[in-house]
Formats: structure tokens, sequence, C-alpha cells
């Protein structure tokens, strides 16, 4: 037992306690999800609405439509975000999900729908952004609305460091 007592040590004092670069950045990145952060309502919602439009940015270079999966997939993994469509008379969504849509629905005959952010739940913000489809008489007709649902946590630490 003693001997296996002082392998250990040896083996630990060998080890140098250095780090790499790549270890280094990952310590520091942890480091920094860990400090306290006091941010105001205003602050977080306009930081919800910068990184949302960051992420749509990336989702339209792809695909207005959401119809690649695997690269809007790919996108919402990478930001830490849930990307999906909000379609009118789908019976999967949420309460707050279907006013959203009912009102892209009426804002469209009206000629005022745009951006929405709401909150969902206690640590989660809904961004939408509707898309409309032209008819053949010039009018639009709501299609879909691209939702992105993001995790507080995930909108502060995108904030610059202050």
């Amino acid at each position: 037992m003693k001997k296996l007592v002082l392998i250990a040590i040896l083996f630990c004092c060998a080890c140098g306690g250095k780090l790499s670069d790549e270890q280094r950045k990952r310590l520091h990145d942890g480091m920094a999800t860990q400090d306290i952060k006091r941010v105001s309502d205003a602050d977080l919602e306009a930081a919800a609405l910068s990184y949302a439009n960051s992420v749509l940015a990336d989702v339209e270079k792809v695909d207005k439509f959401l119809n690649q999966k695997s690269k809007i997939d790919s996108i919402a993994a990478a930001r830490n975000v849930r990307i999906y469509s909000l379609i009118p008379d789908d019976a999967a969504l949420r309460e707050i999900e279907k006013k959203l849509v009912d009102a892209y629905i009426t804002g469209a005959d009206a000629g005022q729908a745009v951006d929405n952010l709401q909150k969902a739940g206690e640590d989660s913000l809904l961004f939408t952004r509707p898309v409309f489809k032209d008819r053949p008489d010039g009018s639009q007709q709501f299609s879909h609305a691209i939702g992105i649902k993001m995790a507080r946590k995930t909108v502060v630490l995108s904030m610059p460091s202050q």
C-alpha cells in the first residue's frame, strides 16, 4: 500500500502541472460562465434580439423555410438554441405559440406582422419572425414563423463583457 501511495505521488509530481493553450482557454471560458452578472430586463431583451438576429442570419443563409433539418439542427447545436417552425393549425403548438401564429395571420392581413420576443417559461426566451408567401395578386400570405428558443443563460453569455 505504501508503494502504491509513493507511486501515485511521484506520478503527480512528474506531470509538471502545465496546461496546453487549448486547456487554458477552456478553463478561462469555464470560469467566465461562473461570473455573476447583473443584467436589467432591457439589456437582456436587447441582447436576446441581437443574438436571435445573428442566429437567424445563419439560418437564412442555409434555408429560410427550414426544410434542411440537418443543417438547421447543426446551427441550433452550435448556437445552443432550438430552431423550429410555427405552422398554423399545428396541434403541437403551445398556447403562447398559437397566439403568436394568430397574431401573425391577423397582422399579415393588416400589413403589420413583425418580429416578436416573448418569455417562454422561467428561464427561456422565444424569438419569432414571420415568413410570408407572395400571392398572385401581390398581397402576402402568412406561411409560418421561424421560432428560436434560447435559454437566458445563453443570451447572457453572448453579451460582451463590461
